[in-house]
């Protein structure tokens, strides 16, 4: 039986071998993160590039709004030194001059937002505003 299985296994790893190598693989889209061209928004609207981290909350919960909502964006690491720079270079271009020290950041039309707000989102790309008004917890209006 121990003879059986090294032979079975001797000859699918020569099946898998041989079909990798004499396979062309060549990938349908090749993506660069410096090439915000290669993605295609909604007819009107602004590609998104919003800046994240692993461990940020609020980058989690924006993405998955804009999953959701089907915005396209371009996700950059913050964490990576490279990242940073291209974002502070950015920054100085338009004349940004504020903090870039909090996530998420959002880069939409030559303009960086800091912090998660889908209205300011949707209007920044050329939505129409939702009917649903966003409140913080101190302008909640009390039922009366």
């Amino acid at each position: 039986m121990g003879i059986f299985k090294s032979t079975l296994f001797a000859l699918i790893s020569l099946f898998v071998i041989t079909a990798c190598t004499t396979t062309e693989w060549k990938p349908t889209t090749f993506y660069s993160q410096d090439n915000l061209q290669i993605t295609s928004p909604v007819k009107g609207e602004h590609i998104v590039v919003i800046y994240t981290t692993k461990w940020c909350h609020w980058c989690k919960v924006a993405k998955k709004w804009m999953n959701k909502q089907s915005i396209t964006y371009i996700e950059q690491d913050l964490e990576k030194p490279s990242v940073q720079k291209k974002l502070k270079n950015f920054a100085d271009s338009i004349g940004y001059k504020e903090r870039l020290n909090s996530v998420p950041i959002f880069a939409i039309n030559k303009k960086i937002y800091i912090g998660y707000n889908p209205e300011q989102i949707l209007k920044a790309i050329g939505r129409k505003k939702s009917s649903v008004k966003l409140y913080t917890t101190w302008e909640t209006p009390l039922k009366q």
